[in-house]
């Protein structure tokens, strides 16, 4: 078991985005009120939750409209953190903890 040098912001969807991806999915969506969350490290030690949103919250939503939608015209304008919060309630912390004895993998992902 080790600790990994990186904090986490979780991410779920909130019944916001369910219908805008309902309305807008290339693919037909089986979207539940159990939504799988989504994890993003960052880095270790923060101490400005609202500094950290702002700082990711355009990769992540990059991340989280292009699954949903290829057409960027159709993906909400987000300007703020309130507004970001209005698609996804967010939870943030600074310990992660592999479980596991293999080495990491990681892949670079175009975005």
């Amino acid at each position: 078991m080790n600790i990994l040098n990186r904090g986490q912001i979780v991410i779920f969807p909130t019944e916001n985005f369910q219908q805008w991806a309902t309305q807008n999915s290339d693919e037909e969506l089986f979207l539940s009120s159990q939504a799988e969350p989504a994890v993003y490290l960052i880095e270790e030690e923060f101490w400005e939750d609202e500094l950290i949103i702002e700082k990711y919250r355009k990769k992540i939503m990059r991340r989280e409209f292009s699954e949903i939608c290829s057409d960027e015209s159709k993906w909400p304008i987000v300007k703020d953190n309130e507004q970001f919060r209005f698609y996804f309630n967010v939870f943030l912390g600074l310990v992660v903890v592999d479980l596991l004895e293999s080495d990491l993998y990681s892949e670079e992902m175009d975005l």
